[in-house]
């Protein structure tokens, strides 16, 4: 009984952290909805679905369906570039929201 909770637990270690970042995301989202935050939105919320589709559908889809190695890498490609474009568009909302950030701060040490 411990080895199977221990399983299931190392299996969604790869699933948290994609998770978190999600729901945080989620909320700066729902506080201000500007171009960063759906980009930070849309990126996030790929990656834990393909963290998801990694770890957990894959699997099963290889193990029932006794899939060839050629066909898994075809699927395996197809996740990587939708994971790169996921990827760059957390990446160019991170950029904007720090951006955002120093001009606030300057404008802010400005006033004083």
């Amino acid at each position: 009984m411990e080895g199977a909770i221990m399983n299931f637990l190392s299996t969604l270690i790869s699933v948290i952290s994609p998770l978190l970042i999600f729901c945080a995301c989620c909320y700066y989202l729902s506080k201000e909805v500007k171009a960063d935050s759906i980009l930070l939105f849309i990126g996030s919320g790929f990656t834990l679905l393909l963290a998801c589709f990694y770890r957990f559908l894959m699997p099963y889809l290889m193990d029932h369906y006794a899939m060839p190695m050629s066909e898994v890498n075809s699927y395996y490609f197809i996740l990587g570039v939708i994971s790169f474009c996921a990827g760059i568009c957390f990446a160019i909302g991170l950029f904007m929201l720090i951006n955002n950030l120093l001009n606030a701060n300057k404008m802010l040490n400005k006033k004083l």
